[in-house]
């Protein structure tokens, strides 16, 4: 078991959105709960009754999926498994004109809420839901999934945990909006 925390690649985010390097259930499986921010204990903890073992991160890290968690980089060039050593190299924000910083942004802190609330109330049941969020490349998509995060939680935690979530994800919202 290792304390390691890993990031999706863009390798790993296209073969999430498309399914084009065809990746079995397993590891589409481990790949959709990695965040940039859960530990491999963690992820291996909420796998345990599929059986997944550590091998299984080891084997999307050799093939450019994941590389170790880089902090402050939302996505990580794939780089060649003979070169792992060159993997964390971070894609900098590149100068961009300031009104596309902040859309950026705001797309960020929303697809991080989706994958953090999705990944701690939900788990395994939210595995189509991570796949949307995922797929969803601007704020308005992600937006639109509101009510679909909205029915899972009410299904599976009840009304006082989907309001105080749904309240937080109304003012992010409302921030990547405005």
């Amino acid at each position: 078991m290792t304390t390691s925390i890993y990031q999706k690649t863009e390798k790993g985010h296209d073969e999430i959105r498309t399914r084009a390097h065809h990746l079995d259930q397993r590891h589409r499986a481990v790949l959709l709960m990695i965040n940039g921010e859960k530990t491999c204990d963690d992820i291996l903890l909420q796998l345990q009754p599929l059986g997944m073992t550590q091998a299984v991160f080891d084997e999307l890290e050799h093939g450019g999926y994941i590389c170790p968690h880089v902090p402050g980089a939302t996505t990580v060039k794939g780089a060649p498994a003979a070169t792992p050593a060159s993997a964390p190299t971070a894609t900098a924000p590149a100068p961009s004109a300031a009104s596309k910083e902040p859309a950026a942004e705001g797309y960020q802190r929303l697809y991080r809420f989706y994958t953090e609330t999705i990944s701690r109330y939900l788990g395994l049941r939210g595995y189509l839901l991570e796949m949307k969020v995922e797929k969803a490349s601007n704020v308005a998509e992600l937006v639109a999934l509101r009510d679909t995060l909205k029915a899972a939680l009410s299904k599976t935690r009840g009304e006082p945990d989907t309001s105080n979530v749904i309240a937080q994800l109304d003012l992010l919202i409302d921030e990547a909006t405005s």
